[in-house]
């Protein structure tokens, strides 16, 4: 078998790109030619929208790989970063050593564009084929959930038990209750639907971006690329105090295992104003209820999930488990810094899910 590694040319070859992604991904139905054109040819901030990079057996596309530049403060230093995502290959043609040549070509390309890539993999049989090329494990992200209802859940994966779910809603709502957050009455709340409306979000990002070691440069003009996805709904909680913006959280509404529920990308609060997350919940909370979302979830590292105080707030570690995986490209950054789960905030915002 010969492959054929090159770089990948959208103008001519996306049909192909598209009919491997079917191929790849059969449980993904939006597959539009739209969100692929957001994801990797809208991007702000950068000289290059995307990396993209596939491979060829004969004039059969078996391989796709692509990363997108974010930005971060990386200590003192701000920098483009390769967000690797899109990685497919052939059902045909797995077990021939495909992902491995495509993981090497590829980051090897990118060491020319960006100091290092991270990536976000839930599923762990992809992990090795990474290691192999020189990826390294940094940290779980676990994903946390909180549930208001079980109705969909025990409907969907435990029919025969549907008949409990008034008493074991009953008991998730004396659960809940009992977790009193402190509710600081100097802070005030909003709501929006679009990220476009919210006066201050950007001395926010500035600030908060001071008070993280390595943080993503989320600034309003990454914020309308990344909340524009096509068909994406999302909405913005803001906290402010004195009429200053000092919490913020991002969440979607979709359904996932059968269950409805708000999926948070973003939860951030200035450090000296962590009384605010009682109220970040108790909102969030109250808005789905409203909205008849059974539960609310959202990837974190342990030690965010200590600091956004989680588990005080009635959000249990699922058996969910998403990765932050790296490869240091140019040894720019030391690993020391890059793999430390206390110089990182991470959430899903980070990524190109949901």
């Amino acid at each position: 078998m010969e492959l054929r590694c090159e770089k990948f040319d959208h103008r001519r070859n996306l049909d192909q790109q598209r009919e491997l992604f079917h191929d790849a991904f059969p449980e993904v139905t939006e597959t539009s030619v739209d969100k692929y054109n957001w994801m990797f040819h809208s991007f702000p901030n950068s000289k290059n929208h995307s990396f993209e990079y596939c491979s060829y057996i004969g004039e059969e596309m078996v391989g796709y790989y692509a990363a997108i530049p974010y930005r971060y403060k990386i200590g003192n230093v701000t920098t483009d970063v390769g967000m690797v995502c899109g990685v497919m290959t052939s059902s045909k043609h797995r077990g021939k050593g495909i992902f491995t040549q495509m993981g090497r070509y590829s980051t090897d390309k990118l060491s020319s564009h960006v100091p290092f890539t991270t990536g976000y993999p839930i599923r762990k049989s992809v992990i090795p084929g990474h290691l192999k090329v020189g990826w390294k494990i940094a940290f779980e992200l676990p994903l946390y959930m909180k549930f208001l209802k079980v109705d969909s859940l025990l409907k969907n994966k435990v029919p025969k038990l549907s008949f409990l779910s008034p008493l074991l809603n009953f008991f998730l709502w004396i659960f809940n209750s009992t977790i009193k957050s402190t509710i600081n009455k100097t802070y005030q709340f909003e709501i929006f639907n679009s990220i476009e409306d919210i006066q201050g979000y950007d001395d926010f990002v500035e600030e908060w971006i001071e008070s993280v070691p390595n943080a993503l440069i989320k600034n309003q003009e990454f914020a309308r690329w990344r909340y524009g996805r096509p068909k994406g709904n999302y909405q913005f909680l803001v906290i402010r105090h004195q009429n200053k913006i000092v919490g913020f959280s991002s969440y979607c509404s979709i359904i996932k295992e059968g269950v409805p529920s708000y999926c948070l990308l973003d939860l951030c609060v200035l450090p000296e104003h962590n009384d605010c997350l009682g109220l970040i919940y108790k909102t969030l909370q109250k808005e789905a209820r409203k909205n008849e979302i059974e539960a609310i979830m959202l990837m974190m590292s342990k030690y965010s999930s200590k600091k956004y105080k989680l588990l005080r707030n009635s959000f249990l570690k699922s058996p969910f488990t998403f990765y932050l995986i790296v490869k240091n490209l140019t040894g720019e950054f030391s690993d020391e810094n890059l793999l430390k789960e206390e110089n990182w905030h991470l959430m899903w915002v980070d990524s190109d899910d949901l």
